[in-house]
């Protein structure tokens, strides 16, 4: 049976990608993608991949500390089966998730790529088994000078996005500048929501909801607009505005997730493996779903590797309300030979292929 078959060989590389534009949030600006490449293969020659994709300011770690991360929990699962060595990888999940949850992800995914693979069936197939076919992603606005908004909207105009997420700083004059001029250019069915990546405080961030109000401006949320400690804050602006607050940086366990359903402090919570990992993210949808909390998913700046995992949890899962898995878009150079985000498209279609469905273009 292929699923019994052992792991012959790993490998992890560190990959450095150009992206169309600098991709900054409140608290630090990429000017390219680096991640780590892994691979674990089986000794019928089938090859699981994932990706360690770090957001130093959000997940606390950087890709020169991933890749010897990455190699020291690999070296640990030669001999061992895909299903063990998941087995294994929660065993020591304290301790490595601690040091660096990217590189945890990345051999996570890899081992559960590997297992589907060997099972012939996809991703979501395991992870749920809805079989959703596609979803349809927003696409996100780094903050950047309002006059700059045009020339980044026009690598994506065609694309048939329907949401935005525009990315705020916590500067409510040159915010607001920047929310115009990209709305200026969105056809009129076109909705956003903006992201504070914890850059707001609570008067501020009631600034900016008002400020939008007067010119008849509405987002559908306003995700982790405060820092992620501040609780109360979270509770009384989703409370004063009217506006939902989605909570991300809040939430990383499912115990985080456990205090947002006994505070009731936001009404939405965004899901990222790369911050807490596929197995524990799974526990905060069950968590979330159970309390009528709606989710959207997300990543950090991932490839389609990452991305692509979080698509198949999704159409694994259902029940997800918002999709921003639109990183892959910002790179020049796509990693893969084929994949959703190869079409231009704000529609994501599920890859039907085992595992993930992707193959490395080299």
């Amino acid at each position: 049976m292929g699923w019994t078959a052992n792991i012959s060989e790993t490998n992890a590389r560190q990959i450095e990608a150009d992206i169309h534009v600098p991709f900054a949030i409140s608290s630090e600006t990429l000017n390219k993608a680096s991640f780590v490449l892994v691979q674990i293969f089986d000794e019928n020659g089938l090859c699981g991949i994932g990706e360690a994709s770090p957001f130093p300011t959000l997940t606390g770690d950087n890709v020169e500390g991933v890749l010897p991360s990455v190699r020291e929990i690999l070296d640990q699962l030669t001999e061992m089966t895909a299903l063990s060595g998941l087995r294994y990888l929660r065993g020591i999940r304290e301790e490595t998730f601690l040091a660096s949850p990217s590189a945890y992800v990345g051999v996570e995914t890899a081992l559960w790529d590997l297992y589907a693979k060997q099972l012939g069936v996809p991703l979501s197939a395991i992870w749920g088994g809805r079989m959703f076919e596609k979803v349809v992603t927003d696409i996100t606005l780094p903050i950047m000078p309002a006059h700059l908004v045009k020339d980044f909207w026009s690598l994506y105009e065609t694309h048939g996005f329907e949401v935005v997420k525009i990315k705020v700083s916590g500067n409510l004059s040159e915010d607001t500048d920047m929310i115009h001029a990209m709305l200026k250019l969105l056809p009129r069915a076109s909705q956003f929501t903006l992201d504070g990546n914890q850059g707001y405080r609570l008067d501020n961030a009631k600034a900016l909801v008002a400020a939008l109000a007067q010119h008849e401006v509405r987002p559908l949320f306003f995700e982790q607009p405060l820092p992620a400690d501040d609780w109360d804050g979270l509770k009384h602006l989703e409370d004063a505005t009217g506006i939902p607050v989605c909570l991300d940086e809040t939430v990383v366990t499912p115990e985080d997730a456990i205090r947002v359903v006994r505070d009731r402090t936001a009404s939405m919570i965004n899901l990222k493996i790369m911050k807490s990992g596929i197995e524990e993210t799974m526990r905060i949808i069950s968590i979330a779903r159970s309390s009528g909390i709606a989710l959207m998913i997300g990543g950090m700046l991932e490839s389609e590797i990452a991305m692509g995992t979080s698509l198949q949890l999704a159409c694994g899962v259902g029940g997800i309300q918002h999709f921003d898995l639109d990183t892959p878009f910002f790179f020049k150079e796509l990693v893969t030979k084929d994949s959703p985000w190869h079409r231009g498209s704000a529609e994501l279609v599920r890859p039907g292929r085992p595992g993930l469905g992707l193959e490395l273009a080299k």
